[in-house]
């Protein structure tokens, strides 16, 4: 059975569930403990913190950033931070209206290779309030245009446009991988290298790890035949580097067929990153919604 699940994402970013329909969720399936990692946003945290507690499940602030590093779009996961913390609130909104404008740039390229009968228009109420437009977002306004039919077309549209490397995406430079880090570690938390085997150039890998990192998401829903391969090659990668071991399933709901909890981590890694958070700073848990967000 599965603890938790640490990679989750909600209508707070690119996810198809709400906050505590997710909640709901984790609850039925048995999950005790998870986190919402939502790109460059903490609302789901927000709205369901005393939820939460109400359903004896233990919720760990997170949040999955887009940072760069040499060149290269490196994901970077946060988790135990104080969701508080002025700082890190402020760069969270700076980097979603910088990011909004990254997507509206996509979206007119994307217009130009032929694809005319999407708009940004249609893509701004599907932005979370306050947040950022993501790719599951630009991908739902071509299926309604009826450009992607099929889930074999949803991916192969990803990776032919959307992904680093394809025709309508832009590299965004505005969250070095190394400030990415001091923001969490200034916020009293943990940063997390995400889905390492993703990286496209792995000789990035070694720098990367080099950049006062606290820990590696080693158990992922790689899709493939290569995950428990992967798996194991970042596991030991992990010990040999005494860093904090993370996992989840990436979660979307509808925008990708994993299930939530069916890859994550036990109560003793969950253990170790309250340990480790602890020693330095424990951090000040919410009790409302900041007015600011």
């Amino acid at each position: 059975m599965i603890y938790a699940d640490l990679h989750l994402h909600s209508l707070a970013s690119d996810g198809s569930m709400s906050p505590s329909a997710i909640l709901a969720q984790a609850k039925m399936i048995g999950l005790k403990a998870l986190s919402f990692t939502d790109h460059e946003s903490l609302i789901g945290y927000y709205k369901t913190y005393q939820l939460a507690q109400k359903l004896n499940l233990d919720l760990l602030p997170g949040i999955e950033m887009v940072t760069s590093y040499k060149g290269q779009e490196i994901h970077l996961l946060g988790y135990n931070f104080d969701p508080n913390h002025p700082k890190l609130i402020s760069k969270i909104q700076t980097i979603c209206q910088e990011r909004n404008t990254i997507a509206k740039k996509t979206i007119e390229r994307l217009q130009k290779l032929g694809f005319t009968n999407i708009s940004w228009e249609q893509l701004i109420p599907l932005i979370p309030t306050g947040g950022v437009a993501g790719k599951n977002h630009i991908l739902h306004v071509l299926r309604e245009a009826r450009y992607i039919k099929t889930k074999e077309q949803t991916y192969y549209f990803l990776r032919q446009y959307l992904a680093p490397g394809g025709q309508a995406y832009i590299h965004y430079e505005g969250n070095p991988l190394p400030k990415a880090i001091d923001l969490i570690h200034n916020a009293n938390g943990i940063a997390v290298l995400a889905h390492p085997g993703l990286i496209r150039n792995q000789d990035l890998l070694k720098p990367i790890l080099e950049e006062n990192l606290d820990g590696l998401e080693v158990f992922y829903y790689y899709w493939g035949n290569k995950r428990k391969e992967l798996i194991q090659y970042f596991y030991k990668i992990a010990r040999e580097r005494n860093l904090l071991i993370t996992g989840g399933t990436d979660f979307h709901g509808i925008y990708s067929s994993v299930k939530m909890g069916s890859i994550g981590v036990s109560s003793h890694y969950i253990k170790k990153i309250k340990e480790y958070s602890y020693r330095k700073t424990k951090p000040t848990f919410l009790k409302e919604v900041p007015r600011k967000i």
